[in-house]
């Protein structure tokens, strides 16, 4: 045997030798292993080894695009009576604070933008595009359940119809829960003009800046399985004196303005994946009786009509995506 051959051939000593410090080496490992996790309880050895979930953005976006045959607006006027309109709206959400526990469970920032664009050109300066609405606010929601609602809104002719009117707006809802799929959802609407009015005027040095409120129900109904919510959305108008104004620029009465209600469709288009949003589909008609003669004054002068039309239907549809 050369002496290479002897410097290759193992050497039983030094590999017992070797094999004796790796197993003291990892017994050492494994009893501080033990020490380590000796004080930890059951819970929190299972959160050592569960991820926790990521918290839900706190950013949201809803767009939305509206097709109808009427522009009409809350109040029952009824700004554009011809063919058909396009509403788009955008809103941007931001959730200030969340909490499932205690009185408070949401405090939300939004701000809006929204538009009424006409196929055939409308206005007192005819044009296509015929209005354009900001708004924002803060969104409080309380009591697992309540809704309040605080913001600033602003109305903008692009026709040169009307002037630039700001109003203050407040909405208190409640979103009950104890017919199981069918709920209520009552609500009373604060309406202040605050800069200017929110209705057509005839004598501007006669006009006043009032205000309105509507109480309303929303009856809503989920069909399960089927991915189907039906609402009967319904309110009327308590209106002050003056908030409307007749053809020879006096005030109209106060008391109610308008009765309104209808019917609305919503299917989730639960397909589509939710990384490209929460896209739902939706139809549905609202009926206004117009129980003011200042109101019906202004939709004469807004229509060019020669009949007074106590009786307004508005037909829409459209799709909104919610992120």
């Amino acid at each position: 045997m050369t002496p290479i051959t002897r410097m290759m051939k193992p050497n039983p000593f030094h590999r017992s030798s070797t094999a004796c410090a790796l197993l003291a080496a990892g017994a050492l490992v494994a009893a501080a292993s033990l020490r380590a996790f000796a004080g930890d309880t059951a819970d929190e050895k299972l959160s050592k080894s569960v991820i926790e979930p990521e918290e839900p953005s706190r950013l949201h976006l809803l767009l939305q695009v509206e097709a109808t045959d009427h522009y009409i607006t809350p109040r029952a006027l009824d700004v554009v009576d011809r063919g058909v309109s396009f509403q788009p709206l955008t809103v941007v959400m931001f959730d200030a604070y969340r909490s499932k526990d205690g009185v408070l469970n949401d405090i939300q920032l939004w701000g809006s933008y929204w538009n009424d664009v006409g196929i055939a050109k409308y206005g007192a300066v005819p044009g296509y595009w015929n209005e354009i609405d900001f708004a924002g606010g803060v969104d409080f929601k309380f009591a697992q359940g309540f809704d309040l609602n605080i913001s600033y809104s602003s109305f903008h002719s692009e026709t040169g119809s009307y002037s630039t009117n700001g109003h203050f707006e407040v909405t208190l809802a409640y979103h009950d829960s104890f017919l199981g799929n069918f709920s209520i959802n009552p609500n009373v609407w604060f309406f202040d003009e605050v800069h200017k009015e929110a209705t057509v005027q005839f004598n501007y040095s006669n006009s006043e800046e009032t205000f309105y409120f509507a109480p309303g129900i929303d009856p809503t109904y989920k069909f399960d399985p089927f991915p189907l919510k039906v609402e009967l959305p319904t309110y009327v108008t308590l209106i002050h004196s003056g908030f409307y104004q007749l053809t020879d620029g006096s005030p109209a009465n106060g008391g109610v303005g308008v009765f309104s209600t209808g019917y609305k469709f919503s299917v989730p288009l639960n397909f589509i994946p939710k990384s490209y949003g929460s896209w739902t589909v939706y139809t549905g008609m609202q009926y206004y009786y117009v129980n003011n003669q200042g109101a019906l004054d202004g939709n004469q002068l807004l229509t060019g009509k020669k009949y007074e039309e106590r009786d307004l239907y508005r037909f829409y549809g459209g799709v909104s995506i919610f992120f």
